[in-house]
């Protein structure tokens, strides 16, 4: 796989404070993909900030000096500029009255006056923006909605394996037929790969390949896998942590969702409902891809969840062969080619119906049936 790594260089070389962020409800492959670039980043004594919203797992086989930010605090800081050039400050203090915040200011010579005062909303610290899986600025949530300006005036490396992205970065490495984010990562990182992050590539690659039953696992990548292993990754550990450990609370989840399975075709659907919510995974993408790999001839698992009484969730996993994302556009989902989250404005059962009917359409119109 060739990459730009002279480009990515040159744009990491000019930064020193680097923002790593990426899809709403990110999936493995992208928390362990963003973690393995944070410590590379400070390796490279660089600071750099993971910010992820929404549902995803604290991963044990994660480093635990790593921090991932749920939203981006520095944005909210709101200044009070005093200028002191003329009139110096001698004592200040502040109270709290009530719902007023009052600073006390004592001069040490002279007075101030109110032109002497301004206020400004705190601009964000980063120079530079590293958004992995994100097929474009909406898909990043409110990460991107609160903070539109700095997005839009911030130099920005897209890295991404979607035919959906829609190269918003200055430098865009979007590779198409990559395993995962992890993959793409390494072959930048090969030379400078710790045993920290050798783990976190290789539980992106790993998550990513459902442990290497991908169609898209080549013999290329599988010697990844093994470098990565040889520079330390403890992949028993990613192994017990992905696919040999469930709390009560997931595997309470996995009985309701296997007693209420139905199929259509080659479309095979479940549901969880609003009474459900106390034993709500954290993440239904990993519940969703083994419920398609356990069911040979299945091209489409829909997951779906009632939010409220006329809003459900939808969690939808294709096979490489089906664009999920293409098929549903018009319902506004997000996520990737492969896998997607949509909510629609209609009861469970209608919402079932409407969804499953029109897929299996769909697939009978590509032919797949």
């Amino acid at each position: 796989m060739e990459i730009p790594v002279k480009e990515l260089n040159n744009l990491l070389s000019k930064a020193n404070n680097i923002l790593i962020t990426g899809p709403q409800d990110p999936s493995v492959d992208i928390v362990a993909t963003a973690c393995a670039w944070q410590i590379f980043l400070h390796e490279q004594n660089k600071q750099a900030d993971i910010c992820l919203i929404g549902k995803y797992q604290s991963w044990n086989f994660l480093p635990s000096t790593l921090a991932i930010k749920n939203n981006l605090d520095e944005a909210n800081k709101f200044q009070i500029i005093l200028d002191v050039s003329q009139v110096k400050v001698k004592q200040f203090s502040y109270d709290l009255a009530g719902d007023e915040l009052r600073i006390n200011i004592l001069p040490e010579n002279g007075n101030f006056e109110s032109r002497n005062v301004k206020t400004e909303r705190g601009d964000l610290v980063y120079d530079l923006v590293i958004t992995l899986g994100a097929g474009g600025f909406e898909a990043l949530g409110s990460t991107f909605s609160e903070h539109r300006d700095f997005f839009n005036n911030t130099d920005i490396i897209n890295i991404d394996r979607s035919i959906l992205n829609e190269n918003f970065g200055q430098l865009n490495v979007v590779e198409l037929s990559s395993s995962s984010l992890a993959e793409i990562s390494y072959y930048f990182f090969q030379d400078n790969i710790s045993k920290d992050m050798a783990t976190c590539l290789l539980a992106g690659i790993i998550s990513a390949t459902n442990s290497f039953q991908s169609p898209l696992v080549t013999p290329a990548l599988l010697e990844i896998a093994s470098q990565l292993i040889v520079k330390g990754a403890t992949r028993q550990k990613i192994i017990e942590e992905l696919y040999r450990t469930k709390d009560i609370a997931t595997l309470k989840n996995w009985g309701r969702i296997l007693s209420r399975l139905k199929q259509r075709g080659r479309i095979i659907f479940s549901y969880l409902e609003h009474a459900d919510m106390d034993t709500l995974p954290q993440d239904f993408q990993e519940l969703v891809k083994d419920l398609i790999l356990s069911t040979p001839q299945t091209q489409v698992a829909i997951i779906f969840y009632q939010l409220e009484l006329e809003k459900t969730e939808a969690w939808i996993y294709s096979t490489e062969n089906i664009n999920a994302f293409d098929l549903l556009r018009d319902l506004s989902p997000q996520g990737s080619k492969n896998l997607v989250k949509l909510t629609i404005d209609y009861p469970l059962e209608k919402s079932k119906e409407l969804l499953v009917t029109r897929i299996s359409e769909a697939i009978k119109l590509l032919g797949h049936n």
